[in-house]
């Protein structure tokens, strides 16, 4: 782990990457998805209908790279997309039935993840864990704005 604050994002990186790794590695089926489909179809099932554009602004990716990611869940039938009634610009987004079964699978195999961390650290660190995350986004969303 960080043995000092330089060694932070190094850390956070490896975490990152080492956890999504293991969410897709065990995703029941045998699609191979990337890190940020998979955190579009998650966001998508607790924000059904949301715009491209506020979802690309969520998960911190440019529209291009946003575009792309929707195109090939689109074209793997897991999400629509539709124009926005009154804003004709805007895309909403939704789940398919196969996408939707796909995020249950994600939030399924992230919760079998988060039940091995607690059982190892306990209910209270992994809490603490979450809270100290969800500061340091809302810092990161200051920060930004700066």
């Amino acid at each position: 782990m960080a043995q000092n604050n330089s060694d932070l994002f190094l850390t956070m990186g490896a975490v990152h990457r080492g956890t999504s790794d293991w969410v897709r590695t065990n995703l029941s089926g045998k699609g191979r998805h990337s890190v940020l489909s998979l955190s579009i179809l998650k966001y998508l099932d607790e924000n059904n209908g949301i715009a491209q554009g506020e979802l690309g602004l969520v998960l911190r990716r440019d529209p291009m790279t946003m575009s792309q990611a929707i195109r090939a869940l689109q074209g793997n039938g897991l999400i629509t997309s539709q124009t926005d009634k009154e804003d004709k610009r805007i895309k909403r987004l939704s789940l398919t039935k196969k996408g939707a079964s796909l995020a249950k699978s994600i939030k399924s195999t992230e919760d079998k993840f988060l039940a091995a961390l607690t059982k190892k650290w306990g209910k209270t660190r992994v809490n603490k864990l979450v809270k100290d995350i969800e500061d340091m986004n809302l810092f990161l969303n200051e920060f930004l704005e700066t």
